[in-house]
């Protein structure tokens, strides 16, 4: 998956940016745009909601 990133990175002149970084800002955006956290939860696979909302509730407080 790594090697099909990288390729897809330099096609697009992407920012480079790791498969897990990618998967975070994607996490991420979903919080910001009010995503149920259980279906964020099932989408990156984690077995324990409190994980997803231990690591991305930050992202979803006001300040």
């Amino acid at each position: 998956m790594n090697l099909a990133w990288r390729r897809i990175i330099e096609k697009y002149s992407l920012p480079k940016l790791d498969f897990h970084a990618l998967r975070h800002s994607y996490a991420s955006f979903m919080v910001s745009r009010n995503v149920n956290f259980k279906i964020i939860q099932e989408q990156l696979g984690h077995s324990d909601i409190k994980m997803t909302i231990n690591t991305y509730s930050h992202f979803n407080q006001k300040e």
